[in-house]
């Protein structure tokens, strides 16, 4: 931990050096956010009549989905069904992933992992504000607190964490213990400061402390192998997170191995935070509120199925597959699947989706299209943005395990 303390310690020192050097590739200005600003304010041709520049025109984003493209980010109001702008900034072949926004929804964070930086874009103005450099082999992004955004880099083993205010690398957090591999963050706002990381080259978990950025322990599930899916459980206190095609279960007050179960894949939580769907060819259903971790059942999907989201009464799940170009439609209660819905092709092999209230939204790339459902009327529409997405976030409440501090 000593080494940790000493990178963190120099981060402070570099930090405004490698954001003006990345903004000098760009194009944009060395200042940070404010300077970016004021530039696309000029370059628009909105400076004001005695040659000063003015801040963009706030236009909100409340309820649209940005859609990121290799070159551009297309803004769509999933019910009309429309795109409505779009942000281009001279994007060319960026390869995005994982986008995080704030908790108030004014920024949103999202990596483009070609460069191994974070891009930030105001959602209030709809504008690029800049972008940060972070470690290498940048993977996934995480907000545990609220002025704070933890990305991981696969290539470090650690976590670059982001001052929301500065827009600048503030701390490095050590996390694997080999100092590399692919890793995610477990937390919850009921874990309080604690965090769990997951690492694909570690036989545990490193327990990480989220004010002193430190890595204080180790749980250890074995002698070998690797962790990767993870999710919480607020109701009975406990952890799950994939281990050798399995799911451990910890005991987060104690940190000791309370059960284990013998499937594992993607976790998502439910909205009453009272069932974890747990997917691999199969969508098992496992009861959180309870110390057993009862497994409700499963069910056989066709199609690849990758991600899983609740309904907003978590009465139903929607699941969405790669190879099928559909959502199949889940009865949670039964285990049933109860429609199937045309999504548009997707050429990938993980295909993402976001709740937004009602809607259930994932990308048809395949089809240069976004599928929108309405999650009441079980109806799907595509959206034509004309070009290949991947990667989406919605702008409002998106629901248990995606947005906020549940992911």
């Amino acid at each position: 931990m000593d080494h940790s303390v000493k990178r963190r310690s120099v981060i402070g020192a570099v930090g405004g050096l490698a954001i003006a050097s990345l903004a000098g590739c760009l194009g944009d200005g060395t200042d940070g956010a404010a300077d970016d600003t004021d530039d696309a304010s000029a370059d628009d041709g909105n400076g004001d009549s005695d040659g000063g520049e003015s801040e963009p025109e706030a236009v909100g984003s409340d309820g649209l989905v940005y859609a990121f493209a290799p070159d551009r980010i297309s803004i769509l109001d999933p019910a009309d069904g429309d795109v409505v702008d779009e942000i281009t900034d001279e994007f060319d072949d960026e390869a995005w992933a994982d986008p995080q926004i704030t908790h108030d929804y004014g920024l949103l964070f999202v990596v483009e992992q070609s460069l191994s930086q974070v891009h930030v874009i105001d959602t209030e103005t709809r504008t690029h504000e800049t972008a940060i450099d972070v470690g290498p082999g940048v993977n996934h992004i995480y907000h545990p607190v609220d002025d704070e955004i933890w990305v991981h880099a696969d290539d470090d083993g650690a976590f670059y964490v982001i001052d929301v205010d500065a827009l600048e690398v503030s701390e490095i957090v050590e996390a694997g213990l080999e100092g590399e591999g692919h890793g995610k963050l477990l937390y919850h706002e009921a874990m309080g400061d604690t965090g769990y990381a997951t690492n694909v080259n570690d036989p545990g978990v490193p327990v990480i402390d989220l004010e002193t950025y430190e890595r204080t322990g180790f749980v250890e599930f074995g002698e070998g192998g690797s962790t990767h899916y993870k999710a919480y459980g607020p109701r009975n206190g406990l952890a799950y997170v994939e281990y050798r095609g399995g799911t451990t279960v910890v005991n987060t007050e104690t940190d000791e191995i309370v059960d284990e179960l013998e499937f594992t894949g993607g976790m998502f939580l439910s909205p009453e935070e009272d069932r974890l769907a747990i997917v691999d060819d199969e969508v098992y259903i496992v009861d959180v509120t309870s110390e057993d971790s009862d497994v409700l059942g499963s069910l056989a999907i066709d199609g690849d199925p990758s991600t899983v989201r609740f309904g907003p009464e978590g009465e139903t799940a929607f699941v969405a597959n790669a190879e099928s170009g559909d959502v199949a439609v889940i009865d949670v209660a039964t285990l049933e699947e109860i429609d199937r819905l045309e999504a548009g092709e997707f050429d990938g092999r993980n295909r993402m989706a976001v709740v937004g209230d009602e809607y259930f939204i994932t990308p048809a790339d395949a089809d240069e299209s976004v599928a929108v459902v309405d999650m009441a009327a079980q109806e799907a529409e595509l959206i034509d943005v004309g070009v290949s997405v991947d990667t989406l976030q919605y702008v409002g409440d998106s629901g248990t395990g995606y947005t906020g501090r549940y992911r």
